[in-house]
């Protein structure tokens, strides 16, 4: 897991706007080759959608060959609903409506209960190829779309009960506190987790435990975020709200290249305190990589980090059998 960490949540979301359209035009997706992107709603997305929308505008990016699906919806609401997640895509991601496909609150014919849709979404899923890149938010108890802790790693789409807390954070959307959900369909951890890559931005100090937990605990189903430990390309996003609970060796001495979309996830170090795609791309913040040694998995400890000072240098060997590495050695290559 790398962390690329920035001063402010603009400064950040901006990273996330950049990276987003990177793997786009990387991709060069076509009429008959569409590049499938999962996205979040919410309050911190909402900073990276007005900047993709302004560089769209700009012509930086095309959205006309993406396909665009959504993590969650709550049960019970139409489409038409102000709260739903269908209005809030309206509202705030301006692609049309037959590119983005969400999750109904209410069942649409053939299918007659929530379970059906659920299967259905898997479906589509795998008809489209699976995700490209997933883009997603971190809840304050660690929460990934509607995972709440103690989700099985390997759940798929399915009905989840709210936690209280998460119903109590989301009631400032609601008139009233008592209209909030008790049930949403959610992505499954598993169905996140085979994404090919993931980019999670945490914004603000109440979502500082949360990143702290995600990338210095151990894997942990009571914080269900943990889980991205074991997938190979993950690259959190923070300002420095959200990432003060890390140690400081966390924040400013392990800095290193985000992985690219070719690449690797063994590492080159740049200079501290910038990492080399920030030096190219012009977007300040630093990335850093954490990694968890065979045998801190099995004792449940905490995050193995490996430190390197300086030069062009390969990650050690005895990291090679973790998880979070491919065998393709280091590759000096841009994230951005």
């Amino acid at each position: 897991m790398y962390l690329s960490n920035h001063p402010t949540k603009e400064e950040a979301s901006k990273y996330v706007a950049s990276l987003i359209i990177n793997r786009i035009n990387t991709f060069e997706p076509t009429q008959n080759r569409k590049f499938v992107l999962c996205l979040p709603t919410g309050s911190t997305p909402l900073l990276v959608y007005k900047e993709l929308a302004r560089k769209c505008e700009g012509g930086e990016i095309s959205f006309e060959h993406v396909i665009t699906i959504n993590l969650d919806e709550y049960v019970g609401l139409s489409s038409d609903h102000p709260q739903s997640y269908y209005q809030f895509m309206e509202e705030n991601f301006d692609i049309p409506s037959n590119q983005f496909h969400l999750l109904p609150g209410l069942p649409i014919p053939p299918h007659t209960t929530p379970q059906e849709s659920c299967a259905s979404y898997e479906s589509l899923i795998t008809s489209l190829g699976g995700i490209h890149l997933l883009f997603m938010g971190i809840g304050e108890n660690g929460h990934i779309a509607f995972n709440e802790p103690c989700s099985s790693f390997r759940g798929r789409t399915r009905v989840v009960k709210l936690n209280e807390g998460t119903r109590k954070v989301n009631a400032r959307f609601f008139d009233d506190p008592s209209e909030v959900p008790r049930h949403a369909l959610s992505m499954g951890v598993g169905t996140i987790i085979d994404s090919q890559e993931i980019v999670v931005l945490a914004i603000g100090q109440k979502k500082a435990e949360a990143v702290r937990k995600a990338m210095e605990d151990g894997v942990n189903h009571l914080c269900p975020a943990s889980a991205l430990q074991l997938h190979e390309k993950v690259i959190l996003v923070t300002d420095d709200e959200a990432s003060q609970n890390l140690r400081k060796t966390v924040k400013d001495y392990l800095t290193c290249q985000p992985p690219c979309q070719r690449g690797s996830m063994t590492s080159s170090i740049g200079r501290p305190g910038v990492s080399r795609d920030c030096q190219t791309s012009g977007i300040q913040g630093r990335a850093i990589n954490t990694n968890q040694d065979t045998e801190s998995k099995k004792q449940g400890g905490n995050s193995y980090m490996t430190l390197l000072s300086q030069g062009n240098i390969e990650i050690d060997e005895k990291l090679e059998d973790n998880d979070n590495h491919d065998d393709q050695g280091d590759q000096d290559c841009n994230c951005l």
